[in-house]
């Protein structure tokens, strides 16, 4: 069953409803033409079992290295063996190759099908298909199955906490700027680790979106970072940024 339709229509929640209740398999494409970026989430019985972004994949190898739990040396051997000929999975191999266990593997699949499907739901724009069957070249794991339910909750939750952030950050385009330093403003900044990584990033040309692609969080996380500093004075959009993102 071919299913599709622009999201001003139906909103992505009620897509992801139906299929869930209809306990459907095979891939959901989100496509928006404004953002240029492409989301796929694959469906097995009405769970959710893999997904992927165009322009920010939310990879295990890149969520793994985040979390601190594969050296860059450990990623190379694995890649080696992967180009050596080993049909195994990077994560098949890195697990046993001791650097990871089978519990980190399948946690960060889901927390990367989790961040891809999370920012999907913040989509306001855009269209959607849904067709039956899975890609042969997608491989999935059948420990890995995500509650499609547990999903729209947690999105629901999400969506709220955008509306109250709405009034300082009116999308995800936005591109925050270090606020110029005022006459006796002066003072030591305390940061943590995460609004470290966010800092390092803002120039005034990265966007939200830019700055959770490169830091595979999803749009969501980045946000409530600089939600946070903008509340404390430390950053700030330019007043065109602003408005053109709105």
């Amino acid at each position: 069953m071919a299913i599709e339709g622009p999201l001003q229509d139906i909103g992505i929640h009620d897509v992801f409803q139906l299929l869930d209740l209809a306990r459907k398999s095979g891939r959901l494409t989100v496509r928006s033409d404004a953002r240029d970026n492409e989301g796929r989430v694959y469906f097995q019985s009405g769970a959710v079992v893999h997904a992927t972004m165009q322009d920010n994949p939310h990879r295990l190898t890149a969520l793994l290295r985040k979390a601190g739990k594969v050296s860059e040396a450990e990623l190379d051997a694995a890649v080696a063996a992967r180009n050596g000929g080993d049909s195994r999975r990077i994560g098949e191999i890195l697990v046993a190759q001791g650097a990871v266990t089978r519990r980190d593997i399948e946690r960060y699949m889901r927390q990367g099908i989790e961040s891809v499907v999370f920012d999907l739901f913040s989509w306001k724009e855009g269209s959607f298909s849904f067709a039956d069957g899975i890609d042969d070249d997608v491989t999935i794991d059948a420990a890995v199955r995500v509650s499609t339910e547990s999903l729209l909750m947690e999105g629901a939750r999400r969506i709220d906490e955008w509306s109250r952030m709405a009034d300082r950050i009116p999308g995800a385009h936005v591109v925050p700027q270090l606020a110029e330093l005022r006459d006796g403003s002066e003072s030591l900044i305390d940061l943590r680790p995460a609004e470290w990584e966010v800092i390092t990033l803002i120039d005034g040309s990265h966007s939200l979106c830019d700055i959770a692609a490169e830091l595979a969080l999803s749009e969501f996380e980045v946000a409530k970072t600089v939600y946070g500093m903008l509340s404390t004075g430390l950053i700030e959009f330019a007043e065109t940024e602003s408005r053109a993102a709105a």
